[in-house]
């Protein structure tokens, strides 16, 4: 996988989030205990694979990155319910007493998925639309196409896409601010601890 990154520099920034998306297809209510951590484990293993290609992933921390990290997530949380969602409503799966699947929830949501999510949104496409060769282009060059774009994409990603396009304009915006992919690992994080400590204090089983 090594030889292919280094022909193809953009595999190891869309190769673990196609590989999430892929298994999310398959994710039920009644195969979730076995398929999220299936999940978890197998984007983390491709993070490790392709951990030495991130180049722009320097550690560096602020206030800020936490503070944007909970404004997005009391966006998501407010605006839930005075909006349509996307798609269809499945059933919430309740994942109380079950602690195995819990643990592997929670770390999947603060260590990966940001690490994921953060790599191919901002350390990989929001540079790519400005030039295919985008290792060139430095972290926080800001256009409004390459903006928008991301943004609108974040949103849709998800079922919840109003609150998305908040959280991906704020993340953007954090992006341009710090010029720091690893800022916005940082407030995804924030977000998604928030709101793992939501659902497990409340109950509220729906946000997972």
């Amino acid at each position: 996988m090594t030889d292919a990154a280094a022909k193809r520099p953009w595999l190891p920034y869309v190769a673990p989030m196609v590989a999430y998306m892929v298994i999310m297809l398959l994710q039920t209510k009644d195969n979730m205990l076995v398929v999220y951590p299936l999940k978890t484990i197998i984007v983390a293993g491709l993070l490790w694979v392709f951990h030495n290609r991130y180049e722009e992933l320097k550690p560096s921390f602020s206030l800020l990155d936490i503070a944007v990290g909970l404004v997005a997530i009391s966006f998501w949380i407010l605006l839930d319910p005075y909006y349509p969602k996307m798609g269809a409503k499945g059933d919430i799966f309740n994942a109380a007493g079950h602690w195995v699947f819990i643990a592997f929830r929670v770390t999947g949501a603060t260590l990966v998925v940001p690490l994921m999510e953060e790599l191919f949104w901002r350390g990989f496409l929001i540079r790519w639309l400005l030039d295919e060769d985008f290792k060139k282009v430095p972290i926080g060059v800001f256009t409004v196409p390459s903006f928008a774009i991301t943004t609108a994409l974040f949103g849709i990603e998800h079922r919840e896409w109003l609150a998305g396009l908040v959280c991906g304009a704020l993340y953007n915006w954090l992006y341009y601010r710090r010029k720091s992919v690893f800022a916005c690992v940082v407030a995804h994080a924030t977000s998604n601890a928030a709101l793992a400590a939501w659902v497990l204090a409340r109950g509220d089983w729906k946000f997972w």
